[in-house]
């Protein structure tokens, strides 16, 4: 099973007292999550991964978040899902460009739904 790592903005768009933001980056980058899955690609997601992490008791710092999401970038990825607005976000960017230098596969779907390019390449042998 080929693994997509989705990358986009987590705690981009929005204002620091505004958490919603944070909540609706969650939910945009479920939606892409799902619509692999449904169409039967293994993917990791870390908006998901660490979701509301801190309200359900973790006490490690973000920075921790981010340099694990990382790894699981560098280890177990196969290709990469740029959401739109990857660009804005500095995780994001640096996601990007590692996969770039590292010549995996990158899409950038427009929505959900514009994932033929993915679905195609993961039937690829």
């Amino acid at each position: 099973m080929k693994i997509v790592f989705i990358s986009g903005p987590l705690t981009t768009g929005g204002r620091p007292e505004d958490k919603n933001y944070v909540r609706n980056n969650v939910k945009e980058a479920e939606k892409y999550q799902i619509a692999l899955v449904n169409a039967g690609i293994g993917c990791f997601c870390a908006h998901t991964h660490t979701a509301d992490h801190h309200a359900k008791g973790s006490l490690a710092p973000e920075t921790f978040y981010y340099e694990m999401d990382f790894e699981f970038l560098k280890r177990l990825a196969d290709a990469l899902l740029a959401m739109p607005g990857w660009e804005k976000s500095k995780g994001a960017t640096k996601e990007v460009e590692w996969a770039k230098e590292n010549k995996l596969p990158i899409f950038y779907p427009k929505s959900p739904d514009d994932i033929n390019d993915i679905i195609d390449w993961s039937r690829k042998k």
